[in-house]
């Protein structure tokens, strides 16, 4: 590389940038068990229901300027932007997807994590957390009671 760069000669080189953003909680994004999908032990499957919404399109868009803006102002040329329109957690890790609350009807979890309907059961994972790793400020401040 050194010499290429050496060499007086340029190109062809080009620059990717990816963005990963994060939606935020919604009612509609759901994990449930499904009623016929079952693995080789005949453990219900889990069926996942979550789409974008406006505020991630709206994300994107914002994303496409700030990073088109950003390399033009580096002298950068033939800048494209692009949406893979791939579908959410393909390649991050979902959080959020257990409720905690007082009231089983309307939440998974109890406080401490258990579940409602299972106290001898425990989620320990990012499932209970609604915000992630792009809001690392915030990690210190995580509140894990719905009191």
């Amino acid at each position: 590389m050194k010499n290429n760069l050496n060499s007086g000669r340029l190109g062809p080189w080009w620059v990717g940038s990816h963005m990963m953003g994060e939606t935020i909680p919604k009612e509609t994004n759901t994990v449930s068990l499904d009623d016929s999908r079952k693995d080789a032990w005949g453990i219900p499957q889990l069926k996942i229901n979550i789409s974008y919404d406006d505020n991630d399109e709206k994300m994107l868009k914002d994303f496409f300027k700030q990073m088109t803006d950003m390399y033009t102002a580096a002298g950068f040329t033939n800048i494209k932007t692009g949406d893979s329109g791939q579908a959410p957690g393909l390649d991050i890790h979902e959080m959020g997807g257990v409720r905690m609350g007082k009231d089983p009807k309307t939440s998974l979890l109890n406080k401490w994590n258990q579940l409602h309907a299972c106290p001898n059961v425990f989620v320990t994972d990012g499932a209970i957390l609604l915000i992630g790793g792009s809001h690392a400020e915030k990690r210190k401040k995580y509140h894990l009671s719905p009191e």
